[in-house]
């Protein structure tokens, strides 16, 4: 373990030293901040509005506000985890795994500790950016999460940051270049935007492509972690409506519309059937890591 935690130390100060890598790391969620907040703030918070008759303007945009930056936390569990990856890439271009394995260190420590110092790194960022966005809220007197809500956040971004971990350390083992971890980056950094909802609200999508994404894990470690983000926000926003029948059916409907609860061939997917699967994702990437480490680090 002691060899584990200096590996993992050493990949994590190589990281926080490369400012360039960290900036492109938080480039994309970024970007979909900026979009948002400059161009689809004000016409994303009317059709939320529109879904509530009777909601004012400040409850609208808190709606909007929540969703997006659950969106921005959802996407930055992704591409951090690949911005930590680059080290491994380098390790692998310029031979230091050779180096390693001169000194006391097996191939199964090594491997691990590229994981911990991925999973660290994306969990630390998206962790920040859900800070941010309870600051937003409270300088905008918007409703903010309780600390059950803040406990299901977390629990949710560490999930999603350790099945997303696993699956680009594996996809990354396949990549023997900067250029195509490069490109690789760059590709699923915008499709991720796309498969998450963080982009695109599934109300705009055909019922197809919704059933499509909702079985994917992008989709689903976006509504986990928007389910807690979005909550008081929902609240907030139905509390004009007269009945609690009626607030029930119009916070489900808000929330499908914004992709905090999947819907796949009619059958809505519970978060406990969602937790299942991506655990499952992460055990078979995992797997699959363990199996790749063991014929590229040499």
């Amino acid at each position: 373990m002691t060899t584990i935690a200096i590996l993992s130390r050493r990949h994590l100060r190589l990281f926080w030293r490369d400012r360039l890598t960290v900036f492109f790391s938080l480039l994309g969620p970024l970007a979909l901040f900026v979009l948002f907040t400059i161009f689809l703030r004000k016409q994303t918070a009317n059709l939320i509005q529109k879904g509530v008759p009777g909601s004012s303007d400040a409850d609208a945009y808190g709606m909007c506000d929540a969703w997006v930056f659950a969106s921005v936390v959802a996407l930055a569990s992704f591409t951090a985890s690949l911005g930590m990856l680059n080290g491994f890439v380098d390790d692998r271009v310029t031979s230091r795994f050779s180096d390693y394995l001169v000194a006391p260190v097996n191939r199964a420590e090594l491997a691990i500790s590229y994981v911990i110092s991925t999973v660290v790194v994306s969990f630390v960022i998206s962790t920040i950016f859900t800070g941010c966005g309870q600051i937003w809220a409270l300088c905008f007197g918007q409703q903010m999460m309780s600390w059950r809500q803040w406990g299901l956040a977390l629990a949710a971004i560490l999930l999603a940051c350790v099945i997303f971990s696993a699956m680009n350390t594996f996809i990354v083992t396949f990549l023997t270049s900067q250029g195509a971890m490069g490109g690789y980056s760059v590709t699923m950094g915008v499709a991720t935007g796309f498969l998450a909802y963080c982009f695109v609200a599934p109300s705009t999508l055909s019922t197809t492509i919704n059933n499509v994404l909702g079985v994917l894990p992008f989709a689903q470690t976006a509504s986990l972690i928007r389910d807690p983000l979005m909550k008081p926000a929902a609240n907030q926003i139905i509390s004009v409506l007269p009945t609690v029948d009626v607030q029930n059916q119009a916070r489900d409907a808000v929330l499908n519309s914004l992709g905090v609860t999947l819907t796949v061939d009619g059958t809505v997917l519970s978060n406990w059937l969602v937790v299942g699967i991506l655990a499952g994702l992460s055990v078979i990437f995992g797997v699959l890591v363990s199996f790749r480490m063991g014929r590229v680090i040499h």
